[in-house]
């Protein structure tokens, strides 16, 4: 459990800076909230999916 939380949060940085960086070049202003509502969105969906299949490849 301890590993996938570290996923989230490595995944969440990654995907929270390239929004960041994405907004700074492409956009006139810098939404902080859109940036950490994608990132986190799509953090949380990588490490419960990952963590699902897991524990389904355990269990067999």
């Amino acid at each position: 459990m301890k590993k996938a939380i570290l996923k989230f949060f490595i995944y969440f940085s990654i995907f929270f800076t390239s929004n960041l960086i994405s907004d700074i070049l492409f956009k006139p202003h810098i939404y902080f909230l859109t940036a950490f509502s994608t990132a986190f969105g799509v953090s949380l969906g990588i490490a419960t999916i990952e963590l699902y299949i897991n524990k389904k490849s355990k269990e067999v």
